[in-house]
Parts: C-alpha cells; sequence; structure tokens
C-alpha cells in the first residue's frame, strides 16, 4: 500500500509541473490556427475585392517606400512629432506612406462580402462591441512600470489612433459572424485591429489582439502583412511572427 501510495504522488507531482505547460501549448496552438483562419479570410476578401472592382483599390502602403527618409522638423509640448519633412527639407508628398485615395471604397467592399453582427461607430467598449483593451500607449506602460504618461505618449506618437482612450471611445469596430473584431485605424488607412477571437481571453497584444495592413506597389496584387503600431504584451508576439509561423508550417 506504501509503494502505491508513493507511486501515486510522484505521479500527482509530475502531473502538476507538466499539466500547466501542457495547457499553456495547447492554447497557443489554439491562437495560431485563428490567426490563421483570420489571416486567410483578410486575404480572401482582398482578393474578392479585386474581382468585385475590377481591379485593385488604391488603398495600401508600399510594399517598399519609393522616397526618402523622414525627418522631425516639429513637436508638440509633451515632445511628440507633429510634422515631418523628406531628409533634403522637402515637404512630405501625398502618398508618402501610400496610395490610399480609395480606402473607404475598399472598406465597403470587404464588409459587403462578411456577415457583420455588431457595428459601433464611437464608444464601442461602453457599447459592448469590444473588451477593454491596452492601447499602443498603455501597453508601453504595462511592459515598462518605469514609463511615465509623457513617454508614453511620445513613444505611441503615430499611433494615436490606437492609444487606449482612443480604441475604447473613439474606434468604429465591427464584429463578424465567427466572432472575430474587426477595428480600422480610420476609414481612409489600411492599418487594422483585428481580435481572432473576439471577446474571449485573454484579449491581449500579440496572444489575440494584432495589427493587419494591407500593402502592394504599382505593380503587385494587394496583400495583408505584419501592420505597424504593434506592440505585443509581454509573453506576447508581433503580427510578423504569427504570419512567419503560417507559412513555416506549409
Amino acid at each position: 500500500m506504501a509503494e502505491v501510495l508513493i507511486t501515486l504522488g510522484v505521479i500527482g507531482i509530475v502531473a502538476a509541473l507538466t499539466f500547466p505547460s501542457i495547457i499553456g501549448y495547447y492554447q497557443k496552438k489554439v491562437l495560431q490556427e485563428q490567426f490563421k483562419v483570420a489571416y486567410s479570410m483578410l486575404s480572401q476578401l482582398l482578393l474578392k475585392s479585386e474581382v468585385d472592382l475590377g481591379g485593385k483599390a488604391e488603398c495600401y502602403y508600399w510594399d517598399v517606400n519609393p522616397y526618402g527618409t523622414l525627418v522631425c522638423v516639429e513637436y508638440d509640448d509633451r515632445g511628440a512629432c507633429t510634422k515631418y519633412t523628406l531628409s533634403d527639407g522637402s515637404p512630405l508628398p501625398s502618398n508618402y506612406t501610400g496610395n490610399m485615395t480609395e480606402c473607404g471604397v475598399l472598406l465597403n467592399n470587404i464588409l459587403s462580402n462578411v456577415e457583420v453582427i455588431s457595428k459601433c461607430e464611437g464608444q464601442a467598449y461602453a457599447k459592448g462591441c469590444i473588451p477593454e483593451y491596452e492601447g499602443v500607449d498603455t501597453v508601453r506602460q504595462v511592459n515598462d512600470p518605469d514609463m511615465t504618461e509623457d513617454e508614453a505618449y511620445v513613444a505611441s506618437a503615430g499611433c494615436g489612433y490606437f492609444r487606449k482612450n482612443a480604441i475604447l471611445n473613439d474606434r468604429t469596430a465591427y464584429v463578424f459572424k465567427n466572432g472575430i473584431i474587426f477595428m480600422p485605424y480610420s476609414p481612409n488607412t489600411p492599418l487594422y485591429i483585428v481580435d481572432i477571437n473576439g471577446k474571449k481571453g485573454p484579449n491581449k497584444w500579440g496572444y489575440d489582439l494584432f495589427t493587419l495592413r494591407i500593402k502592394s506597389n504599382n505593380f503587385k496584387p494587394l496583400k495583408i502583412d505584419d501592420g505597424d503600431c504593434m506592440f505585443p504584451e509581454k509573453g506576447g508576439v508581433t503580427t510578423a511572427k504569427m504570419i512567419e509561423n503560417i507559412y513555416s508550417r506549409k
């Protein structure tokens, strides 16, 4: 009897040590599969848009930027850049980051080809479309508790519409029938937050919350790629890593 009890005790200790890692591994794999579903769905919607619109919409970031580097020439009172020029001092061309004259058209087409069960224009958290997310500013502070609010504000410059207050109160969020939450940075920018499993946890950047953007150039079709303004919370991964995982398993 004593030997049996000892054996059961050892089994219990081994289980206690290994089960958390097994569960963590399983959860990671589930999120990877859910990301693949979301990524594939949006890629198919882009292909469908080119058929519907008779060609690709002018709504994309450059795959390779054809212009020079940026220099900040003006700052606000908190230290964030408010005006850039090219490195030679010339003003930025209107399409410095990409061609975006038809983003509204593309967004409408995407939404027409997927079943949207909820839409919240502003106050998305209060209206129930999204859970309470961190923003690109507060994630910085979560990851670095010594960072001040002003430092987080400067660190998230250029991504202001994805700061926490803007996400919860100003963005438009769409909830798809399959549970995915889709949130454009703005109606005229091909940059999006995607929550791959909706309100189910953990609702964290780099776990189930990612940014995606549309990229192309004058000769390539539209494609979904890793997005700007992607700052994973501790333990999370970037969108680029999730996309890499998809192709490495093929």
